[in-house]
């Protein structure tokens, strides 16, 4: 068993993947290499990556496992590129810094501040660290700011903004196409429904002529295999959502909500009328 154990914690949001110096690769061979130069006997390197995270969100699976072992006294060391590689919440960090790993006696250090709490003790850095707070805060803020700017301008011409869309559609060149398969299946579905069928009936329908569910239709075009019982029950709710669904008619809706607040459990949406402006 290791006397010392090194966690090594890799944080990468979709953002972060435009810069080089922020991937997974690059962050994995800095703070393996400064781990091992630390050189310490009989010591253990452990890696931790929340890969596709914000900075923002404290609810992160492998942060989260990883202080489950701080409480269990299982880590003595953490390495990080860059406090935003943390949380770019300063009170937040504080409070791991002053609080929480010195209770359990973890070590922590940030290799791009130059910070090691075991050379800097009972404080958090002073300015200097705080200053890279407030940069890596109104970083993130203006990040959101421009991209949400690019969006609405891309809504504003009619493009299509959303990675996925519905059945009976596929997305070619920022625009919805018509998927005529499925578009097929739509429209059947449509008119056994003004022929007065109910969902069971449909479903029963679409069930003897053996028309696969959306999920199954999509994963065959991404040669995805979905083990299912039977890839021709559909569920009322799907036959619903559909019937219900106005892009059906050509009317497309877009940004009918924005994120009103932003926590680390729950995102809070705000509903907008047709006329809202971007903010």
């Amino acid at each position: 068993m290791s006397d010392y154990v090194i966690a090594l914690y890799i944080r990468l949001s979709i953002n972060d993947k435009r810069v080089e110096s922020n991937s997974i690769e690059h962050q994995r061979l800095l703070l393996t290499k400064y781990a091992e130069n630390m050189e310490i006997q009989n010591s253990e390197i452990l890696e931790f990556v929340d890969n596709g995270y914000s900075g923002t969100n404290f609810e992160r699976p492998t942060m989260q496992e990883l202080l489950e072992l701080v409480r269990a006294y299982q880590i003595n060391c953490i390495i990080v590129k860059d406090f935003s590689r943390f949380v770019r919440n300063l009170i937040q960090t504080g409070y791991f810094l002053e609080q929480v790993f010195p209770l359990y006696h973890v070590r922590f250090i940030s290799i791009n501040e130059n910070y090691d709490s075991d050379k800097i003790k009972n404080n958090t850095g002073g300015i200097p660290v705080s200053i890279q707070f407030l940069k890596n805060k109104y970083y993130s803020r203006d990040l959101s700011e421009k991209s949400k700017s690019a969006k609405y301008s891309k809504m504003q011409k009619g493009e299509y903004i959303q990675k996925n869309c519905c059945y009976g559609y596929k997305k070619e060149d920022n625009t919805l196409k018509i998927d005529e398969p499925a578009a097929n299946t739509v429209r059947l579905i449509f008119q056994l429904a003004l022929q007065g069928n109910n969902y069971t009936q449909i479903i029963k329908k679409l069930y003897y002529i053996k028309i696969v569910t959306p999920e199954i239709y999509k994963g065959e075009k991404r040669r995805q295999k979905i083990a299912l019982y039977s890839p021709y029950i559909w569920s009322a709710t799907t036959i619903k959502n559909i019937l219900l669904n106005e892009q059906y008619t050509g009317t497309y809706v877009m940004r009918k909500s924005v994120i009103k607040e932003l926590g680390e459990k729950a995102i809070k949406r705000k509903r907008l009328d047709k006329n809202s402006e971007p903010s």
